[in-house]
């Protein structure tokens, strides 16, 4: 194999391959540009064999004032990356017949976040100061750096970085003397058990669970229309934190609370996780069904619907999977059609 050959397979290639293909295939590319192979990338037009200033390539991908016009609405290549293709261009742009590119997917899912959960050893430690097990986790990795624990905080200290923490709200000053003055050796787990009994902390947590459900008391969108029913969910999550109900049964009655628990009010307030999302007043009651924009609108929304599940209770972002082809995951779009008309006949 050739010098030039070897450089075009080994960092033009893989260039072509990591940033333009996903636009630029042969299936439909943009611009009727596709750089799949030799063939196709030479009928463009868009590459002066041994001149690169010549080249409309380097006018597209060389940034002006940082910003370049490909690839579009993405960082621009990296100078390396320039200067390689350039280069290639200038050294008489070699594409050896026999290679075809492949938009770059990643094979090796040997990650930490696709490894089964294992229940560590806790570490052996006689130290007074390793109270609990997750204290030993932490003294170990502070001895492996030769570090010190900090010193226990004081009392006061101590009462408003757990109020806080717990409901969202600084201790009263009777609480605050009524903490100090307790001589009971268990005065701090008293503490935590009667802040974990105030109707504060669910709604101090509740605020982080409707964050990831996107709720809101309006529909946001253009109008913004306020949701006078939306309430009695906000308030179903904040009583489940307060009741202490178990993780599994929170999930069941927001995604099938009406299957699983018929008659049971839950089983339906729930489900108010399905519709938390915004909702395009405009597109689902002012414009037809019939019409391109009410069916956008009611895709969008059973998307949101699906990637919200799926965002929420599998950590999981699928929202690339409405692509033909996804470089990291392997969901196929049926798989999410599929789920999606589950949302839809619910």
């Amino acid at each position: 194999m050739s010098k030039l050959e070897s450089h075009f397979r080994d960092r033009v290639a893989t260039i072509f391959s990591q940033r333009c293909l996903s636009c630029h295939g042969n299936e439909s590319p943009e611009g009727d540009f596709s750089l799949q192979d030799a063939s196709s990338f030479f009928t463009g037009g868009h590459v002066e064999s041994g001149d690169a200033d010549a080249s409309h390539l380097m006018d597209l991908i060389t940034p002006k004032d940082g910003h370049a016009e490909m690839p579009q609405d993405a960082d621009p290549l990296d100078p390396s990356d320039l200067n390689a293709i350039r280069q290639w261009i200038d050294d008489g742009a070699i594409w050896p017949a026999d290679v075809v590119l492949q938009e770059a997917s990643v094979s090796d899912f040997d990650w930490w976040s696709y490894q089964p959960l294992v229940r560590p050893e806790v570490p052996v430690i006689s130290d007074a100061w390793a109270s609990s097990p997750i204290d030993r986790f932490i003294l170990k990795k502070l001895n492996e750096e030769g570090l010190s624990p900090s010193p226990p905080a004081d009392r006061r200290t101590l009462i408003r970085r757990l109020t806080f923490d717990l409901i969202g709200l600084p201790p009263t000053p009777d609480d605050v003397a009524d903490f100090l003055a307790d001589p009971d050796p268990l005065a701090y787990e008293k503490l935590v058990d009667r802040l974990l009994e105030s109707k504060h902390y669910g709604e101090r947590w509740a605020r982080h669970w409707l964050d990831v459900v996107k709720y809101a008391d309006s529909n946001g969108y253009d109008k913004d229309k306020l949701r006078p029913n939306a309430w009695p969910y906000r308030d179903y999550v904040i009583r489940s934190l307060n009741e202490d109900k178990p993780y599994g049964r929170f999930v069941q009655e927001q995604i099938a609370g009406d299957v699983l628990f018929p008659g049971e009010p839950d089983g339906i307030v729930g489900l108010g996780f399905i519709a938390a999302g915004p909702w395009d007043f405009i597109g689902h009651v002012e414009v037809s069904e019939s019409k391109q924009d009410g069916k956008v609108a009611r895709n969008l929304d059973r998307d949101d619907m699906v990637s919200g599940a799926l965002n929420t209770f599998c950590s999981v972002t699928v929202q690339c999977a409405r692509l033909p082809q996804s470089q990291v995951r392997s969901d196929h779009p049926a798989t999410i059609l599929w789920f999606a008309g589950g949302f839809r006949c619910s």
